[in-house]
């Protein structure tokens, strides 16, 4: 599983939930990833659902607990909350979506992208629909 690396808080950090850390997640939050995820996306979050994935994404991401603890209270907790649903939500989205290794317009040019259809331009028919990134942003290598 790869994590997505941000720069949040004055610094570049990993963030990474596991199936684990998605269950304390869960418990947290008292609703399924899915769920959490969709009410960061709708603005019906409540405050662990922008707490907890930053957090725990933090710890998954290599930081020691009680510096995630610390990060996420002066930087999350002690900030308006509204500036952190997107962070969260980038978070949550690596999570269940996982990472496009090739961000959109970074091929080659010319380089076919894999799992992307041909246009059937050549004989009159529309071209396949392609469904688009579930999200892009920086993976860790490892």
């Amino acid at each position: 599983m790869r994590g997505l690396d941000l720069t949040w808080a004055g610094g570049e950090h990993s963030f990474l939930l596991t199936i684990e850390l998605l269950r304390a997640l869960q418990d947290k939050c008292d609703a399924g990833p899915p769920l959490v995820l969709k009410r960061l996306s709708a603005n019906l979050w409540t405050v662990d659902d922008v707490i907890q994935p930053i957090r725990l994404g933090l710890e998954g991401g290599g930081m020691d607990k009680e510096e995630a603890r610390r990060l996420v209270k002066k930087h999350v907790e002690d900030e308006p909350l509204q500036l952190s649903v997107m962070t969260a939500q980038a978070v949550m989205m690596a999570a269940l979506y996982g990472m496009e290794d090739d961000p959109v317009g970074e091929s080659e040019a010319g380089e076919a992208k894999p799992g992307r259809r041909r246009s059937r331009a050549k004989n009159g028919a529309s071209p396949a629909s392609t469904p688009g990134p579930a999200f892009s942003a920086a993976t860790s290598a490892e």
